[in-house]
């Protein structure tokens, strides 16, 4: 399967793309692929679309037996050690259906730190026939030991785009109201209070 053919215009001629397109039509993908750019949402794309590949299908991956997904959970939000765990069991065992097993990592720079350190170790002995897929908006928050076992793709998409009218109503409110309260401050604290509402827009 082409791995660009189900991919946004935007991101089908990326260079990281096409370089993840050779190594996957001469069957040299590396075991563990850091993928990271501002957008979940292009990152999520090219993850499955590279999982679609691999596992050789033209419909949804959502219930194939051979991939799985790790994301973070809970109120902090964090990928827990129990759940990392889960995962690196079920990479090890043998593909159901495929003739490999692909596992996708959602913000993986939220792992805690125990279960960093256990799937450090999976990185350091990979199982058999298996890809990893780690997804990150901030890859320098990952252990530099996982970093450095991973190919590293940056994906050259800016943020999610803005595409709702009414937040964009709002944005332009907001910033006309903060550009009268930074022509006319009427004392000290108005100023303070601007340069802390400024920074905070930003």
């Amino acid at each position: 399967m082409n791995l660009v053919s189900g991919l946004s215009e935007q991101l089908r001629h990326s260079r990281p793309v096409e370089v993840l397109e050779r190594s996957l039509e001469k069957n040299r993908l590396a075991h563990a692929i850091l993928l990271h750019s501002d957008s979940l949402k292009a990152l999520s794309e090219v993850a499955l679309a590279i999982a679609k590949s691999l596992l050789s299908l033209s419909s949804q991956t959502k219930d194939h037996p051979d991939l799985f997904a790790l994301r973070p959970t809970g109120r902090g939000r964090q990928i827990k050690i129990e759940d990392t765990r889960t995962l690196i069991r079920s990479i090890h065992h043998s593909p159901n259906k495929a003739d490999r097993k692909v596992a996708i990592i959602y913000e993986a720079d939220r792992m805690n730190t125990a279960a960093a350190n256990a799937f450090l170790k999976t990185l350091e002995e990979p199982p058999p026939d298996t890809t990893v897929l780690l997804l990150s908006t901030r890859p320098y928050s990952l252990l530099a030991t996982i970093r450095s076992r991973c190919f590293n793709f940056r994906l050259p998409i800016n943020s999610d785009s803005l595409d709702d009218s009414r937040w964009l109503i709002w944005l332009n409110d907001y910033v006309r109201w903060l550009e009268r309260l930074v022509l006319n401050p009427r004392k000290g604290s108005e100023v303070a209070l601007v340069v802390v509402i400024l920074y905070g827009l930003v």
